[in-house]
């Protein structure tokens, strides 16, 4: 699709009667939320822009875009964010697609090469290496390429479609999404949609992204053929890892488990002040 500029302001972009612009991640665990924009009844409705985690965020920071399914961590940090209700992308435990990666499990953890895509599961490894196993390595954020993070240090943060093509056996891993569980008790939310200025948008925004959810999740298998071929993992594995290590829902319990997480973000330094979630 045609992208509109990302300098427009949000009421220039409204004024001129254009389409709401959606930041959309391109890894295969979001397509179930986006889906329909891009295949579905929702096609065409919106401007659909593609891009990492870490980009999404920046976008709809920046005023690029007017919805955007950003990292749960840049809540805290981007002003006048408000929440879609009743939709993420979490784990209720095992999550396959954010993992630490070390050659084996005796090598001493000095240093961390962190994808650079990543800013909640950055912040989540660190908190976890602090009080789960007594560690304060040195963090490097590199290009998602696991030889050269592993070259260049001890462990490497490994996100999204990139962790599903770890090579099983190969590897010492640590799953963060059971690690987190097994600590906590509570789902992890490693994203989810937001906007910035509620004015001018649809009084039906929320209903229309539920759909979209439930039309995506009633398509993961089809979603699962198409990155099959992207990814080079069989059809079945990632069908089964959309149906069961990804989460969708945004629950009082996933929501219990965020604000757990903000606050042990907070302590630790990596956001600045806490402010309760808001839902539009």
């Amino acid at each position: 699709m045609e992208r509109f500029a990302g300098g427009a302001s949000i009421s220039e972009h409204r004024e001129g009667q254009l389409k709401l612009r959606v930041s959309l991640v391109n890894y295969l665990n979001a397509q179930p939320l986006g889906w329909a924009f891009l295949r579905g009844p929702f096609t065409g409705r919106y401007d659909i822009l593609r891009s990492s985690p870490a980009h999404c965020a920046d976008i709809l920071s920046d005023g690029g875009a007017d919805v955007g399914l950003i990292p749960s961590i840049e809540y805290q940090r981007i002003p006048g964010l408000v929440v879609l209700p009743g939709m993420s992308i979490a784990a209720q435990n095992r999550v396959r697609s954010i993992l630490l990666v070390r050659r084996d499990s005796r090598a001493e953890i000095r240093s961390v090469a962190l994808d650079y895509n990543s800013r909640t599961s950055a912040a989540l490894l660190r908190l976890l290496l602090r009080h789960r196993m007594d560690l304060c390595p040195d963090f490097i954020p590199l290009r998602p390429d696991l030889a050269e993070m592993l070259r260049q240090c001890d462990a490497a943060l490994v996100i999204g479609d990139a962790a599903l093509q770890v090579p099983e056996g190969a590897y010492y891993v640590t799953d963060l999404g059971q690690m987190w569980r097994e600590w906590q008790g509570k789902p992890f939310v490693f994203a989810f949609w937001a906007c910035r200025d509620r004015s001018g948008l649809p009084a039906d925004l929320g209903e229309i992204f539920l759909q979209a959810k439930r039309w995506g999740l009633d398509r993961l298998e089809e979603i699962a053929r198409e990155y099959s071929g992207r990814l080079g993992i069989p059809a079945g594995e990632l069908h089964d890892y959309l149906r069961c290590n990804i989460d969708y829902e945004l629950t009082p319990d996933h929501i219990e488990g965020l604000n757990v997480y903000y606050r042990l973000a907070h302590e630790a330094g990596l956001i600045k002040s806490l402010r309760p979630l808001v839902f539009t």
